[in-house]
């Protein structure tokens, strides 16, 4: 397998909207992984950037613990989104 190829994965996110009219957005893919902002597209960049920081936290966790994480070698990519 060449090494310069890279892996993607989607996750999905949920997007709320609150009575203030916050959204806020979950992935079920990764436990207590969660962002909000005042506009969609704010929520779904700090998402992007929420799902980014948590599998660098479980990787140096599991680095810690001398584990191999399911996540390895995958990255997220930015799409457009729509309201």
């Amino acid at each position: 397998m060449n090494k310069d190829v890279k892996k993607y994965i989607n996750f999905d996110i949920n997007y709320f909207q609150d009575e203030d009219g916050v959204f806020t957005a979950t992935t079920p893919q990764i436990n207590w992984c969660i962002a909000s902002w005042k506009t969609l597209e704010e929520a779904y960049e700090n998402m992007i950037d929420g799902i980014d920081s948590c599998i660098e936290a479980r990787f140096i966790i599991l680095d810690a613990l001398n584990k191999k994480s399911k996540y390895q070698n995958i990255n997220t990519y930015k799409r457009n989104t729509y309201a």
